[in-house]
């Protein structure tokens, strides 16, 4: 009976153990929870234990103060006073303003602190935003906060003097970037055709914001056509060739029946903002020349485009620019010495002609018109390539010419 007794008690400990354990995880949880919540601020810098000064921990007021009770006046005024033990902080080119005024008291506890490096706030950020205010606003009210800004505004920036403006730790237009987006900086040095305003005064911050936007990427416009077009509403010179680039606002302005992306207000969806190794900055291939064997990996328009419009040589429903069943489409492009998309289409947009047909074409110096005529079921066109030649997808047409 005894041993039973034993046997119980042991298990009703056992149970009671186990529901405090419960108890105390389910507590635990629920305070790193609600610490997660109140935490808006990145990296928290509370310590497990207070940080006290060394001199104030030695209980020697008289180090930094004339009366031992440490009640008087200070010996000497900050910066002074830090720099007889800590190394001087104003010895580079750009001050942080209170370093400047020697008040480190104003970031920093002289005597005890529940935050690393005596600092008087639990967060960098929070620090910061005291005096750093617009900042603090943005933080809170901005869709998309950059990373780095979100943990600690010291990733990026010395809280006490830098040679660079703001006291970054690199030049902000390009080199503090490429200092995390290392594979970007790779990118930009390796790919063939490169993007030009990487090398404008304001490099990559001429797209995008170094600490957050309302639009994804950090772009500093709402759509990357917007953005384009703060530089391409100009003509151009590419770095590489030399090669004059048109006014795309004006040439959209003069042409309003866009294609797709440019409805969509997407010139990325096409081209890399970063450089590529294709023409024009192209996310996929598309050949360079007026005249290239046909391939089918060689064409980005088949990202959206289907390929039946070019690859099938007799079809009924994959094009209506036929003859009959005949694809004019392949009849032009699918050939050892085939004619690229753009002899024909304008990528961006068109005025006079349906299904963004070119008004004029160029080929090598010579720029001639395409002079296409539209019927219900068909049409032609006389471009410098030929005598005006005819197609009617109902009533197949001979050409003599």
């Amino acid at each position: 009976m005894r041993n039973n007794r034993l046997t119980i008690a042991k298990l009703l400990t056992f149970l009671l153990l186990a529901c405090l354990n419960i108890f105390a995880a389910q507590v635990q949880e629920k305070e790193v929870a609600l610490t997660e919540l109140e935490k808006f601020y990145g990296t928290e810098l509370k310590s497990t234990k207070k940080v006290v000064h060394p001199p104030y921990a030695w209980g020697d007021c008289t180090v930094c103060h004339a009366d031992a009770k440490g009640e008087e006046d200070l010996i000497m005024d900050p910066p002074e006073l830090c720099a007889m033990c800590h190394e001087a902080k104003d010895s580079k080119k750009f001050i942080h303003g209170p370093v400047a005024a020697g008040a480190c008291t104003a970031c920093h506890d002289p005597h005890e602190s529940d935050n690393a490096k005596l600092l008087i706030a639990s967060s960098i950020n929070e620090l910061c935003t005291a005096c750093h205010q617009a900042k603090d606003e943005f933080l809170h009210t901005t869709t998309h906060i950059h990373p780095p800004v979100k943990d600690q505004c010291t990733n990026c920036h010395d809280p006490h003097t830098e040679d660079h403006l703001y006291q970054l730790k690199a030049d902000g237009k390009k080199d503090l970037c490429v200092m995390c987006h290392v594979e970007k900086e790779v990118w930009i040095n390796e790919v063939t055709d490169k993007h030009g305003a990487l090398n404008r005064p304001r490099k990559c911050l001429e797209c995008h914001d170094p600490h957050g936007s309302e639009h994804p990427k950090f772009l500093i416009k709402d759509t990357s056509k917007e953005l384009c077009l703060t530089c391409h509403n100009q003509t151009l010179i590419t770095d590489e060739t030399g090669y004059k680039l048109q006014n795309i606002a004006k040439h959209l302005d003069k042409n309003p029946d866009w294609h797709g992306p440019i409805l969509w207000g997407d010139c990325a969806a096409c081209h890399n903002p970063h450089g590529s190794n294709n023409l024009r900055m192209l996310k996929k291939p598309f050949p360079r020349t007026f005249y290239e064997s046909f391939d089918e990996d060689n064409y980005i328009c088949f990202q959206c485009h289907d390929k039946a419009k070019i690859m099938d040589k007799n079809t009924t429903t994959a094009t209506n620019f036929r003859n009959g069943s005949v694809n004019q489409h392949y009849v032009h492009v699918n050939k050892e010495k085939g004619r690229s998309c753009r002899a024909c289409h304008d990528f961006h947009g068109t005025k006079e002609y349906p299904h963004h047909l070119r008004k004029k074409t160029k080929f090598g110096r010579i720029s001639f018109p395409i002079r296409f005529i539209e019927t219900e079921s068909g049409g032609s066109c006389a471009p410098a390539c030929h005598a005006r030649r005819h197609y009617d997808k109902d009533k197949p047409i001979v050409n003599l010419k």
